[in-house]
This record gives structure tokens, sequence and C-alpha cells, in this order.
């Protein structure tokens, strides 16, 4: 019988990811009143350390549930989409391993859930993500 994922238990991504992303706004706001052509540089460094560090931590972990794993793959998802402009080689590899440590989702509904949560975050926190936006927001799309 194959287990069902409670989706009553997902709200959204957990306030560790939000904390981190209002703090990486707080560097993008500190570089910008400094000089806006350092914003760039300086994001890229910060979220590869970021990428680096969720791909050791993903690499840590001996198994998952698969609401962990679906949980796990989320807020992986979101901080790669909302910091997508701001990606390198680097942390792009990161982003894939981390997610290549999760157990792949095993369905069409577990695909939809993780899209649907996707958005239901992007949407929530759009007014703090809009500093990651550019003047073309499709690049938000990966």
């Amino acid at each position: 019988m194959e287990e069902h994922l409670n989706l009553s238990i997902y709200q959204s991504v957990r306030n560790y990811l939000k904390e981190a992303l209002v703090n990486i706004i707080a560097v993008h706001a500190e570089v910008f009143t400094i000089s806006k052509e350092l914003v760039p540089r300086v994001l890229s460094r910060v979220v590869e350390a970021v990428s680096e560090e969720l791909s050791r931590l993903m690499q840590c972990v001996s198994s998952f549930s698969k609401n962990g794993a679906l949980q796990a793959r989320l807020e992986i998802c979101a901080l790669r989409d909302t910091v997508a402009i701001h990606l390198t080689p680097e942390s792009k590899s990161s982003f894939k391993q981390a997610l290549e440590a999760l157990p792949q989702l095993s369905s069409g509904a577990d695909k939809k859930l993780l899209e649907e949560l996707l958005n239901k975050f992007k949407s929530s926190m759009h007014l703090q993500l809009t500093c990651f936006q550019t003047a073309s927001s499709t690049m938000m799309k990966t």
C-alpha cells in the first residue's frame, strides 16, 4: 500500500528558511546602500556559501521519510528559486547535489503538491522577495 502524504502538515516552508532569506535581504539592503553595483557579486558569494552548506547538510542525512523528503525539497527549491538571479555555476551545482540527495517524488500528486506549496510560499513572501527580482520576472522561473 502506497504511503500518502499528509497534506495538512504542509503550510509552507519552515521559519528557519524565511529567517535565512530575511538575513540575505538584510545583506542586500546594506550592500545596496553602499554600492548598487556590488549587490550581484556579494549576493552571489552569499548564495554560494548557503547552497554549499545546504548540500553538505543534505548529504549528512542517512534517510528521509516521504514527508521529510518533500519538505526538504520544498525548502531547497524555494531558496533556489528565490535567489535565481544570483546563482553561479557553483551554487547551481550545490543546489543540484542537495536535491539529488533526496528521494525522488514518487507521484504526479506529490509534484503537484510541491508546485502548489512553492507558489503559496512565493505569494505569501512576495513583498520580501521583490529585491531578488529583475525587471523581467521570468528569470525567477526555473
